[in-house]
C-alpha cells in the first residue's frame, strides 16, 4: 500500500493535536515528539529519484579532424580551440590547442590541453618511452588514426588571481575523470 506524503499543514495539525492530548502524560509526549521529528525529517527529505542530476558533460568536436572529446560540463564556454594543420611529420596530422578564456574575454597564451591526431603508423613509430612525455596519452584509436591528449605542465596565470583559480578548477575537473573521445570512420572525416 502506497503512502501519501504528509503536507506541512497536516503535520502542523497533527503536532497541535498531540501536544494537546499528551500534556498530562510526559512519557507519551516524549514518544510523540520522537515520532513527530521522524515524520518531519521524512517529509522534508527529497527522495533519491528527485535528487538533482549530475551535470552533463560538454562535448568538444572537431569536424575537420574527425573526433569528439567529452569534457566536464564546467568547461563549456571557458576555452577556445585553435586548430593547426601540420605536415604529416612523424604522422602528426592535426594539433588542436584548448586555451583558457579569462574573465576579460582574452585568451591565455599557453594551452590547457593539446590534442594531437596521428596516423597509426606515425604513432607506432614514436618510441614508447618518449611518446607520453612528448606527445601525450592516447585516448582514442581506430583503424587509421590515434588521438593523444597532453595537459599543460603548470598554470601560466598569475597565482592567486580569479583567472588562475578558474583555470585550476577546470584542470582539476578534467583530471578527476577519465577523458573519452570518439573517432569517426575515415570516410566521414
Amino acid at each position: 500500500m502506497a503512502t501519501r506524503p504528509l503536507s506541512r499543514l497536516r503535520l502542523h495539525l497533527l503536532r497541535l493535536r498531540l501536544q494537546h492530548r499528551l500534556r498530562a502524560r510526559p512519557l507519551a509526549a516524549h514518544r510523540a515528539r520522537v515520532l513527530l521529528t521522524s515524520l518531519l525529517l521524512t517529509a522534508c527529505t527529497k527522495p533519491a529519484d528527485e535528487a538533482p542530476a549530475a551535470p552533463a558533460s560538454h562535448i568538444f568536436s572537431s569536424e575537420a579532424a574527425g573526433f569528439a572529446l567529452q569534457l566536464p560540463a564546467s568547461w563549456a564556454g571557458r576555452y577556445r580551440a585553435t586548430d593547426s594543420i601540420t605536415a604529416p611529420v612523424d604522422g602528426l596530422q592535426r594539433e588542436i590547442a584548448l586555451r583558457f578564456v579569462k574573465a576579460d574575454s582574452s585568451v591565455a597564451g599557453e594551452a590547457m590541453i593539446t590534442l594531437r591526431l596521428f596516423t597509426n603508423a606515425g604513432w607506432d613509430a614514436v618510441p614508447a618511452d618518449t611518446a607520453g612525455a612528448r606527445w601525450g596519452t592516447v585516448i582514442a584509436r581506430d583503424a587509421v588514426h590515434t588521438l593523444a591528449v597532453k595537459p599543460t605542465g603548470a598554470n601560466p596565470l598569475a597565482a592567486g588571481t580569479a583567472d588562475a583559480l578558474g583555470y585550476d578548477s577546470l584542470m582539476i575537473a578534467m583530471l578527476q575523470r577519465q577523458l573519452t573521445a570518439s573517432l569517426r570512420p575515415p570516410g566521414t572525416r
